[in-house]
């Protein structure tokens, strides 16, 4: 039964150090088979964001799987921005940090969702090209028999609560990818709150992860989701810190 510890949106440049000790450790007592983190290691997409938040990853000792998110491209820079958007990320990822990870009896794989501009006023969504989901429907198909988890920052779905959020672009077609693929689920994150919800009937399970740092958004409590994966079934525990500590509560 895979066990993994998804993380998202760490904005390391505005993480507490005592709030980021404390969820480590938190991961740690868990022992997960993987890390799967769903973007936004940074604030600002600063060097020295990007070193802190590697360290902490490297520090939690389970093998990585790491996607980046809209933070982790330049934002003001706009020559950065549009011309080498994932220098500093490449730069920093450690060589063991991957973007796909088998487990036992299941296959991790990673899905860039990152945008450098759209033709709306949200900037932070994103979009999956269609090369980009050429190369999925390759990983997935190559992934046959295997209970499948697609990892990317943003969902491809929003509840009714973050409805005015843009989705990212061909979402649509990526859902129907996925429900075509049979994959299990998507882990992602970008709106600060743990959520859960079925992509359609018979499609994946979007799983969204709480900001694991950042003191921004919907006022949710930080914390982290703790996947596991038995007889092709996916459960999920969000584990929030809270006033007396960290608390485990299964998200559904």
């Amino acid at each position: 039964m895979p066990r993994i510890a998804h993380l998202s949106d760490l904005h390391f440049g505005e993480a507490p150090q005592e709030l980021v000790e404390s969820l480590a450790a938190d991961v740690i007592m868990a022992a997960p088979d993987a890390v799967a983190v769903s973007g936004d290691l940074t604030r600002r997409a600063t060097r020295d964001e990007f070193a802190r938040a590697f360290a902490f990853l490297e520090m939690l000792g389970a093998p990585l799987l790491v996607m980046p998110g809209n933070h982790d491209i330049p934002r003001g820079n706009l020559v950065g921005r549009f011309m080498h958007p994932k220098r500093r990320w490449q730069r920093a990822r450690p060589e063991d940090a991957m973007e796909e990870l088998t487990l036992d009896g299941a296959r991790l794989i990673g899905l860039d969702t990152v945008s450098r501009a759209q033709w709306h006023l949200d900037w932070s969504a994103g979009g999956i090209t269609l090369e980009r989901r050429a190369r999925l429907a390759a990983q997935l198909e190559a992934a046959a028999g295997l209970d499948v988890v697609v990892v990317c920052h943003h969902p491809l779905r929003h509840g009714p609560w973050a409805i005015a959020r843009h989705a990212p672009r061909e979402a649509g077609a990526t859902i129907e990818l996925l429900r075509a693929q049979g994959v299990k689920a998507l882990l992602c994150g970008h709106l600060h709150q743990a959520e859960m919800m079925r992509l359609g009937p018979g499609g994946a399970l979007q799983v969204i992860a709480p900001s694991a740092f950042s003191p921004r958004g919907s006022g949710a409590p930080n914390g982290w989701n703790l996947v596991s994966i038995r007889d092709g079934e996916v459960r999920v525990e969000t584990r929030e810190m809270l006033a007396d500590g960290w608390r485990g509560r299964e998200l559904g």
